[in-house]
């Protein structure tokens, strides 16, 4: 009797066992979403039907509208410069006589710079009676023509016969050339207004002028020592008020209508993890070719002051316009375009970046449209995108150029 129950115990353990592997064996693994994704991608990718009218293709291949805002703006990029700088360069060949500055020195407004003396054999009476071309005022050039003053230098500089130095003024980066007579101010002969040159009584003979600084800033590129003799539109030294900065950019002109003087514009520098602002201070229209040139001043203050410095590269953007919507989309929808740019900060492009994506329209025909790429998001790899119309539908697969017109059936 006790063996038999012992027997009956132990066919009920097994029995037990058998239920507990069975229903363990029914149940469903469970989800791997990389699984899901990888199928959702071949399926993206199967073969696709094209006839001579049509594309069949599965729903995987067709994305809905998902819009999402955005503030417009545009990517401005230069290096930083000193808003002041002036270059003297001798007009005439010269011999220095005494240089009173040393490189890298700071000098104030009025600090004697250089003393030189004009070398040669013709008579200052005789360059007088020289006629000047292109103004009516001795001892300067002609600043009335903007082309030519953008396009000088100190290699170019056209200056008065009866002067000694040309100024190359960088004033807002225009290069503004100044002739600067070497002619006394007492000796009844017109000279130029701003002159930064001072002379002694003039005789037949030639003597000596002193340059004096402008503008408070740091003396750079000197090449003028004592005894030195130089030649015609030599570059003597460089003045540069590096307490005000400021960058110019260059972009289409099609984007003047978003741009205003004022606007504030936050940049980057190259080497600097600190962020920093600044305001257009003005629009410049070229002709050949047709550019927009954006200035930038640096706004002065604690950071910029301690961290920015001339000839650094900077990039900043500029926001224009109301918040718009656009379209996010994965990577494969965008086509014909180069989108390594977006890979790093600030992951919006410097100039406008068209694509092409294929669109199927409410009578379910397909559509090759451009569209602007104007961000990507590292955290979930899609991109945001301008100009699609929200009644459409985006189409992932890459389609042959024909396909344009052919309809879309669903399989």
């Amino acid at each position: 009797m006790v063996t038999v129950m012992t027997a009956s115990r132990h066919l009920r353990k097994i029995l037990y066992l058998f239920s507990v592997l069975f229903i363990a064996a029914c149940q469903p693994s469970p989800v791997n979403e990389s699984t899901v994704t990888d199928t959702e991608a071949e399926t993206a990718d199967t073969p696709l039907i094209i006839t001579s009218d049509s594309v069949t293709m599965t729903p995987e291949h067709i994305l809905s509208i998902k819009p999402s805002r955005y503030q417009p703006s545009l990517g401005l990029q230069g290096n930083i410069e000193p808003i002041k700088q002036t270059t003297f360069v001798a007009v005439h060949p010269i011999r220095i006589e005494k240089t009173l500055v040393s490189e890298g020195q700071w000098v104030e407004k009025g600090t004697p710079l250089l003393v030189f003396r004009r070398t040669g054999t013709a008579s200052k009476a005789e360059d007088l009676k020289k006629p000047e071309q292109g103004n009516s005022e001795s001892g300067g050039t002609n600043q009335n023509n903007q082309e030519d003053t953008q396009n000088s230098d100190a290699n170019s500089a056209q200056a008065a016969p009866d002067a000694d130095i040309a100024v190359v003024r960088k004033t807002n980066n225009d290069k503004n050339l100044e002739a600067k007579s070497a002619i006394d101010t007492d000796s009844n002969i017109p000279t130029s207004q701003n002159a930064d040159v001072n002379t002694a009584k003039q005789d037949m003979q030639y003597n000596s002028i002193t340059i004096h600084a402008s503008f408070s800033g740091r003396v750079e590129s000197l090449s003028a020592d004592a005894g030195q003799q130089l030649t015609a539109r030599t570059s003597l030294l460089q003045i540069s008020d590096e307490t005000k900065l400021h960058f110019m950019a260059t972009l289409a002109i099609q984007a003047k209508p978003q741009l205003s003087v004022g606007q504030t514009v936050n940049f980057t520098a190259e080497g600097v993890s600190d962020k920093f602002t600044g305001q257009v201070s003005k629009l410049v229209s070229t002709s050949q070719p047709k550019k927009l040139l954006v200035y930038v001043n640096v706004i002065d203050n604690e950071v910029s002051r301690d961290k920015l410095l001339p000839n650094m590269k900077v990039t900043g953007r500029v926001n224009y316009g109301q918040i718009d919507v656009g379209t996010i989309v994965p990577k494969r929808a965008l086509h014909d375009v180069d989108l390594t740019e977006l890979q790093t900060p600030p992951y919006m492009p410097l100039q406008p970046l068209t694509a092409n994506v294929w669109i199927i329209g409410q009578d379910q025909r397909l559509t090759r449209q451009p569209i602007e790429v104007v961000e990507y998001d590292p955290t979930t790899q899609q991109y945001l995108i301008a100009g699609v119309s929200n009644d459409s539908l985006i189409c992932l697969a890459d389609l042959p150029v024909d396909s344009k017109g052919k309809k879309v059936i669903v399989s």
